[in-house]
């Protein structure tokens, strides 16, 4: 019988001389840390059935089951016992409906944190032993080697893919070149995939482990408490040690691999390294509005130069990771599901919404009228839109708690608190899951977008009857952008034009498609096709202009 159904069995007797207690439900959090609740998903979920008064009662075995962080004993015992809901610790004889209970619990729970803090010291003691030993740890996913046991393995078809990373760099190819290459040659990925991203051979490049030796540390936990790892840039001393595996490069050739990084590293300008203090990102009308016939949002590319003001231009996600259709065309790369959407610069988005709101929008006090009306009924709405940031922080968030359950079932196993059969099982269980997740956060990775904010029509209207007051037909002006946002509902783009989605009639339907001629600004013509709502439609305007 396992460690958790001895515990579970501990209460059969207990609920069996209570015949006036009625058993609504059990909460297990299996292989789950609880020095944080929040981590805990079986903990979260009974205190959500406390609130909807699912029951009057919990008892657990000791304050060290319920919570092993003092705060969070503390604040959810006061929180059940101000909805009518008391717990029983019974080893600890507490009741926190009894006068002294929270009292002698706060003295409990300091002694369960206290005894988190020693285990923790114990595990990470016993961990550095077996890091100095050459224990690998993790899922052994690496690029190149299959997991077999407790062995890693030469895959001889993968070893192929990175002796050619290290050779090309070697060779003078920087990572979008051998991104290139690599799909030429039609090389996978460690998950099979066909597409490559410089960040993944930029990693292969800097993992020690294809010259045989092991670094540990690259992340480490500060806080035992919240059990959250961070990313080591020199904060603790990195532990490297001679691995039991083959290796598929050589230490001079790794070196080598280091030496060029860093000096290419130390030759750029302005380059950021270490711990990032987070930016806003850049946020623009054209940016919350742009959407690419692939169902890609659109990042903002700014450059600049010297004797010429700074420019801003527009290109699909997809694009900036796998490259832009025309550009693999040009260096004879697969072009399948590639988006064909070009570039777009900012001039040329204005110019169209000049054209756009001049021909359309020269009633000015229809226009008012009906962005007051149409606003006004539009004040306590929120957009729901997908955001891929708030779906990776999730699955990141569950691939951390899968893979500290899995080590917690390494240390259970080799304390011997579980039979080498339940640690295969658990395992096996685990292992699919968290290759999964992988496999779902870098595919979502790929589609990452910024979250738009949320929109306060109160403040719009505001701000808009202003812009449209001040407005006026010069040809000098660009169209405020607040009228822009106002009246476009968004504007796809693609690789034959644009369709606008104008907010005239509250619910648009037929977009008026757009196009344009020209590179430069001086020369470029516009070309308008499509169907107006009649509400402010000039009368002489035709289909096509």
């Amino acid at each position: 019988m396992s460690a958790l159904e001895n515990q579970v069995d501990w209460y059969k007797p207990i609920l069996a001389a209570r015949p006036e207690w009625t058993l609504v439900g059990q909460y297990i959090d299996e292989g789950i840390t609880g020095t944080s609740a929040e981590k805990r998903p079986q903990f979260m979920k009974m205190i959500r059935d406390a609130k909807q008064k699912t029951f009057d009662m919990i008892i657990t075995r000791e304050v060290s089951r319920f919570a092993r962080n003092t705060v969070d004993t503390l604040q959810y015992t006061r929180e059940l016992k101000s909805r009518g809901v008391e717990v029983f610790f019974i080893n600890d004889n507490i009741k926190t409906f009894d006068g002294d209970g929270e009292l002698r619990l706060t003295i409990m729970a300091t002694l369960a944190q206290d005894e988190s803090r020693k285990t923790s010291v114990r595990v990470k003691s016993g961990q550095q032993t077996s890091m100095n030993n050459g224990v690998l740890y993790g899922n052994g996913n690496i690029l190149g080697y299959n997991r077999v046991g407790k062995e890693m393995i030469v895959d001889p078809e993968q070893a192929k893919t990175v002796k050619m990373i290290f050779e090309l760099y070697l060779e003078g190819n920087g990572l979008v070149r051998i991104k290139d290459e690599l799909e030429r040659r039609g090389r996978k990925t460690s998950a099979g995939k066909d597409k490559w991203y410089p960040t993944v051979i930029s990693h292969v490049l800097k993992n020690s482990f294809y010259c045989g030796i092991i670094t540990y540390h690259k992340e480490y936990t500060p806080d035992y408490l919240t059990q959250k790892k961070i990313k080591n840039y020199g904060e603790i001393e990195k532990t490297t040690v001679q691995g039991n595996h083959d290796a598929i490069v050589t230490v001079e050739e790794f070196e080598r691999v280091q030496t060029i990084m860093e000096s290419k590293r130390s030759s750029c300008k302005n380059l950021n390294t270490g711990r990032s203090t987070g930016k806003r990102p850049r946020t623009t009308v054209w940016g919350k509005l742009l959407i690419c016939e692939c169902g890609h949002k659109f990042s903002m590319r700014v450059w600049d130069r010297k004797d010429r003001i700074a420019n801003a231009a527009y290109q699909c996600y997809n694009s900036v990771h796998t490259g832009s259709y025309e550009s693999r065309k040009k260096r004879g790369l697969p072009l399948d599901d590639i988006c064909q959407t070009p570039m777009i610069p900012e001039w040329r988005l204005q110019m169209m919404a000049n054209y756009i709101f001049r021909k359309y929008l020269s009633e000015k006090d229809k226009v008012l009228m009906l962005a007051n009306s149409m606003l006004e009924a539009h004040i306590a709405d929120t957009e729901d839109m997908d955001d891929y940031g708030t779906l990776i922080e999730e699955k990141t968030s569950e691939l951390s708690r899968l893979n500290k359950k899995l080590d917690n079932f390494i240390e259970m196993r080799s304390e011997g608190e579980i039979s080498k059969e339940m640690f295969k099982t658990k395992a096996t269980e685990l292992e699919p899951k968290i290759l999964k997740l992988q496999s779902e956060i870098a595919e979502l990775e790929t589609k990452q977008i910024e979250v738009p904010e949320i929109v306060d029509y109160q403040e719009k209207l505001t701000v808009l009857q202003y812009a449209l007051e001040q407005y006026t037909n010069a040809d000098e002006n660009d169209v405020p952008e607040s009228v822009i946002e106002a009246f476009v509902e968004k504007i796809v783009a693609s690789k034959d034009g644009f369709d606008w989605y104008l907010r005239f009639d509250g619910n648009p339907t037929n977009p008026l498609h757009c196009t344009t001629k020209g590179k430069r600004k001086s020369t470029t013509s516009i070309s308008v096709a499509g169907e107006l709502s009649p509400a402010i439609h000039k009368p002489s305007t035709s289909s096509n202009q």
